[in-house]
C-alpha cells in the first residue's frame, strides 16, 4: 500500500514539474529576447581600437629570418596595430621591428610587433612579384617616437575609419 502511494506521489510530482517546465518554456518564447551574435561580430564594437585607412611607408626587419630587411606600406593603422602589404609571407607569431615614416615632416616611429595573421594579396607589384597582407599587433612602441605615432594616429580624420573589414587595395 505504501509503495502504491509513493508511486502516485512521484507521478504527481513529475506531472507538476513537467507543467512548470512547459509554462516556463512558453513564457520565455513570448517574453525572452534572443541575443544577436551578428550584431556583436559586425561593426566597430568588435575591435579594441578604431582603424584608419592610411598609406604609410614601412621598413621592417625579421630577426628570426637572418635579419631580413624589407619595405612595404600600411593599408590601415590603429593604436593597437596595423595591416601591411609586403613582398614576403610572414608566419603567425613572427616578431618584427618596424620603422614607420610619417608623410608630413619625415618623422618616424620605431615599433615592435607580432604577426597575428597573413594572407596572399590577389595581385602583384609592378615587377610581377607576389605580395602579402599581414596583420600586426603592436608589442612595444619605442619612446620618444611612440608619442609621435599616437599623435599622428589621433590627427587622422575620423571619416577614414574602417570597421572590421579587410578591404583589398592595389599596391
Amino acid at each position: 500500500m505504501i509503495l502504491l502511494i509513493e508511486i502516485i506521489f512521484i507521478a504527481l510530482l513529475g506531472t507538476v514539474l513537467f507543467m512548470i517546465y512547459m509554462h516556463e518554456k512558453s513564457s520565455s518564447k513570448k517574453n525572452g529576447r534572443k541575443a544577436s551574435l551578428e550584431e556583436y561580430w559586425s561593426g566597430k564594437d568588435r575591435r579594441r581600437h578604431i582603424r584608419f585607412n592610411d598609406k604609410l611607408e614601412v621598413s621592417y626587419t625579421v630577426p628570426k629570418k637572418a635579419k631580413l630587411k624589407s619595405k612595404g606600406h600600411t593599408i590601415d593603422i590603429s593604436e593597437g596595430g596595423l595591416k601591411i602589404l609586403i613582398p614576403e609571407k610572414l608566419g603567425k607569431g613572427d616578431i618584427l621591428g618596424f620603422t614607420i615614416t610619417f608623410p608630413d615632416n619625415g618623422r618616424s616611429a620605431n615599433v615592435e610587433g607580432e604577426v597575428v595573421w597573413s594572407e596572399e594579396f590577389e595581385g602583384t607589384d609592378p615587377s610581377g612579384k607576389r605580395l602579402f597582407y599581414s596583420g600586426v599587433r603592436f608589442l612595444a612602441v619605442k619612446e620618444p617616437s611612440g608619442y609621435s605615432l599616437m599623435e599622428y594616429i589621433h590627427s587622422l580624420p575620423s571619416s577614414s575609419e574602417v570597421y572590421g573589414t579587410r578591404d583589398e587595395e592595389k599596391p
